[in-house]
C-alpha cells in the first residue's frame, strides 16, 4: 500500500526523520506486519507531535517576583526542617504546587560555572537585557554553592540583590536566566501574564523581544489580559505582508512575524455550566487587531462616565 501523507517534519528532528524512513521499509517489506508498521508511524506521530511539548518545556508561573524573592527562604526552611528530622516533630507545611516547584528547582540548578553554554546562548538573553531591563541579570554562586541572582542597572558599578530590585525586573529576570543557561532550540516557553509590573510603552517592547524568540525556534505559549501586548502582535503580523525594503522605520521590522506562526484563542465565561468556552480569534484584516471582550469594558466604563457626568450637569444646574 501507499504511505500516508504524514506532513511536513521538523527540519532539525533527525530523530522523527529516522522514525519515518524505518516507517517507509516496514511498508515495503513483503513481510509487512500491520500492526508493527501502525505502532511505527503511531511513535512518529507521537514524536513529532507530542514530544517537543513534553520533553522540552520551561514553565514561567504568575506572581515570578514572589517565587524569585522567597526562594531562598524556602530552600532554608527545607534544609532546616531535614536536619531536624528525628529529633523532634515537625508541623505540617503545605506542599509546593508542582509547576512552583519545577521553577525553583531549575533556578537552583543555574550556576555562574556554566560559562561556556552562557557564551553560545547570551544573545537572545541579552537582548531582553538591553531592551526592557535596562541592565544586566547574573547569577552568583555562595559558598555553599546554592545561586544568588543580583541585578545590575546600566551604568552601575555595583549589584542589587533581586529582591531590592523593581517587580519589573523580579518578573522578567527568571526568563533572562532561563535564556542564557536552559534553553535550546525548539523548546517550549510557557509565560503566565508576560506583561506583569510592565508599563504599556514596555509591554510593546516585550511583544517584539518575544517575537524574537520565536524567530530563534523558541516556541512561546503565553496568557495575557494585555491589550497593549495583544496590540503589538497583531501590528507585527501585518508588517510581515510588506516586503523588507517597506517596513524600514518601523519598530519590529527585524521581527515581522508570518500569520502562521502566531495563533489567539479567546476564553469567554460560560454561566450554564459555569466555566469557559474556548474560542479561536483572527486578525482583523481592517483594525489589524485580535477580537477580544475589551472593547465592551471600554464601553461600559464611557457610559458609566456620561451618566455620571450628565448627572452633575444636572446638579449643577439646579
Amino acid at each position: 500500500g501507499r504511505i500516508p501523507d504524514l506532513g511536513p517534519l521538523p527540519a532539525d528532528d533527525s530523530r522523527d526523520r529516522e522514525l519515518l524512513h524505518r516507517a517507509m521499509l516496514d511498508f515495503d517489506d513483503d513481510s509487512f506486519s500491520l500492526a508493527r508498521g501502525l505502532a511505527v508511524l503511531a511513535s512518529h506521530f507521537y514524536h513529532s507531535m507530542c514530544s517537543p511539548i513534553l520533553r522540552d518545556v520551561y514553565y514561567f508561573p504568575a506572581d515570578r517576583t514572589g517565587v524569585m524573592h522567597s526562594h531562598q527562604v524556602v530552600v532554608n526552611a527545607l534544609i532546616d526542617r531535614a536536619s531536624a528530622a528525628g529529633l523532634s516533630p515537625s508541623p505540617d507545611v503545605p506542599l509546593l504546587s508542582g509547576v512552583v516547584a519545577d521553577f525553583l528547582r531549575q533556578l537552583i540548578s543555574i550556576s555562574s560555572r556554566s560559562s561556556r553554554r552562557r557564551q553560545k546562548r547570551g544573545r537572545l538573553a541579552k537582548s531582553l537585557e538591553i531592551n526592557v531591563l535596562e541592565g544586566a541579570v547574573r547569577v552568583e554562586d555562595s559558598e555553599t554553592g546554592y545561586p544568588a541572582f543580583v541585578y545590575r542597572p546600566s551604568g552601575w558599578s555595583d549589584d542589587l540583590p533581586l529582591m531590592r530590585a523593581s517587580s519589573m525586573v523580579s518578573e522578567l529576570a527568571p526568563v533572562v536566566l532561563y535564556l542564557r543557561h536552559l534553553v535550546y532550540r525548539g523548546n517550549v516557553l510557557i509565560v503566565e501574564e508576560p506583561e506583569a509590573h510592565l508599563h504599556p510603552a514596555m509591554q510593546t517592547v516585550l511583544a517584539r523581544e518575544l517575537a524574537r524568540l520565536v524567530h530563534a525556534g523558541v516556541r512561546i505559549v503565553m496568557t495575557t489580559h494585555s491589550e497593549w501586548l495583544l496590540e503589538q502582535i497583531g501590528n507585527l503580523v501585518r508588517l510581515s505582508a510588506l516586503k523588507p525594503k517597506r517596513r524600514e522605520g518601523i519598530d519590529g521590522a527585524d521581527v515581522a512575524l508570518r500569520p502562521d506562526q502566531v495563533g489567539a484563542w479567546l476564553f469567554k465565561r460560560k454561566k450554564r455550566p459555569v466555566g469557559s468556552v474556548v474560542e479561536p480569534v483572527v486578525l482583523d484584516p481592517d483594525t489589524g487587531l485580535y477580537p477580544t471582550d475589551y472593547d465592551d469594558v471600554s464601553l461600559a466604563l464611557y457610559n458609566e462616565s456620561a451618566r455620571i457626568f450628565n448627572r452633575l450637569q444636572e446638579d449643577a444646574g439646579k
